[in-house]
């Protein structure tokens, strides 16, 4: 009887241990799947964050360094382009859609005066064709053909608010990614946009900011200016006559100098490999 007794008494005892273990192993079961799901979406949210907040690779080395030393310092992605920023942009778009990178540029032109044409004259990167050959040997002189300024897409639209330049760029990505253009079987690198006031400081949408890889106006973190020339003060008139084409070199030589508080670097035929 007292056996009996105790028996069942430990069935009771074991029994309320067995479930109070289940269910207490059941708790720390979720609690530590929950916290290891929440962790994983949180690494992933972060990865896909930075990913799609670096800076695009620009095919010019210097400006490539510049743009990820000043990401770095800012968190800024974008390329903000002020002073003579034409030349700048001439030779960045003409590299990005020659051989052999072959991308495709998008460009909203408040200013209106981006000229495609110059971009068969512009000189070209040669770190990016360099990085398209297996060999240095008989390296070929890159080129824009006109077949390339196909894939320079450019809207021109009418100076307007902050808002007008978001719906823009927006119009522009919708029919980059799903218009009927030539450039389907290109990469679209980026958007560049000229004047228009778009500030990637803060005086734009965040929206509108993060599908702009380039922006070109008067306010801006990299600074393009004439390089100095050489005077040719020690000498007659005659003489300056006879030396035109001496001054021109000097001029195409010198180049642009493009500066920022992260630093700088040269533009012109000399360092582009012409």
């Amino acid at each position: 009887m007292r056996s009996a007794a105790a028996a069942s008494e430990g069935s009771c005892v074991l029994r309320e241990i067995e479930d109070t273990t289940l269910d207490e192993v059941l708790t720390s079961l979720r609690v530590t799947l929950q916290t290891t799901n929440e962790n994983a979406s949180s690494r992933n949210a972060e990865n896909l964050h930075l990913a799609t907040t670096r800076p695009p690779i620009f095919p010019i080395r210097p400006l490539n360094d510049l743009v990820n030393r000043h990401f770095r310092a800012t968190q800024s992605t974008t390329l903000a382009l002020t002073g003579r920023h034409r030349e700048l942009l001439y030779v960045l778009v003409a590299t990005l859609i020659s051989a052999p990178l072959e991308k495709a540029v998008a460009i909203v032109d408040f200013e209106g005066r981006f000229d495609p044409l110059r971009l068969l004259a512009a000189p070209l990167a040669q770190d990016a064709a360099a990085a398209g050959l297996a060999s240095a040997e008989a390296r070929p002189v890159p080129t824009v053909r006109r077949a390339d300024l196909d894939h320079v897409h450019i809207l021109r639209p009418a100076r307007g608010s902050v808002s007008h330049i978001a719906d823009c760029v927006k119009s522009i990505e919708e029919y980059m990614l799903h218009g009927s253009h030539r450039s389907g079987a290109r990469e679209w690198w980026g958007t560049v946009v000229i004047g228009g006031g778009l500030n990637p400081a803060g005086t734009a949408s965040a929206a509108a900011s993060a599908q702009v890889a380039v922006t070109a106006d008067w306010k801006g973190w990299l600074r393009v200016d004439r390089a100095d020339v050489p005077t040719f003060w020690d000498m007659s008139a005659e003489q300056a006559l006879n030396d035109r084409e001496k001054r021109q070199a000097a001029v195409e030589d010198a180049g642009w100098l493009a500066t920022s508080p992260w630093g700088g670097f040269s533009i012109g035929r000399r360092e582009m490999g012409r």
